[in-house]
């Protein structure tokens, strides 16, 4: 379980330095779509389309492999610290269970989405044709692989659970 941990922050960092490269294309044309605009008076073609077709799902869904793994989702934890190790894992568990199955659905959807938009060729027509469907693929592949990290750490969450009772009954 460890190394298959391992492997999904390596390849979390991959993903998330892809959408730092895509979020300086990103700046990079719509500074040359501006600038072009306002001194040339010629826009890129087609800017609005690629940014929010392209850019900006790859900014939303890539990096969420690396911020599961990181522990850096919003958490609540009011009562959460106010419990013992053992209730703690159990919770671990439980909230790594619920949020890998809605992953897991959303990505599934999201496949079945992104297979249409690759069937139909999918594109959009603005001063250039755009091809949409490849970043469609961004959800469903980044959800996958953050189910499949919640579910590794909630076995892991378990197995905290399982020697704390263990250790606390010794005593």
């Amino acid at each position: 379980m460890q190394q298959i941990d391992v492997f999904l922050g390596r390849l979390g960092r991959i993903l998330a330095l892809t959408a730092s490269l895509c979020l300086v294309v990103m700046m990079f044309q719509i500074c040359l779509d501006v600038g072009g605009r306002y001194l040339f008076g010629k826009p890129m073609p087609s800017t609005l389309e690629i940014v929010s077709d392209w850019w900006m799902p790859a900014l939303i869904f890539l990096p969420l492999l690396n911020v599961e793994w990181r522990n850096e989702n919003i958490a609540v934890d009011l009562f959460y610290q106010g419990l013992g190790p053992r209730a703690q894992a159990v919770l671990d568990a439980i909230a790594l269970v619920c949020f890998g199955v809605f992953l897991a659905l959303i990505a599934y959807a999201g496949f079945e989405q992104a297979m249409r938009a690759y069937r139909q060729g999918e594109f959009i027509i603005g001063m250039i044709p755009v091809i949409t469907w490849p970043p469609r693929f961004f959800l469903p592949v980044a959800g996958f692989l953050t189910a499949l990290l919640c579910f590794v750490r909630a076995v892991r969450a378990v197995g905290r659970a399982a020697s704390t009772k263990a250790e606390t009954s010794d005593i």
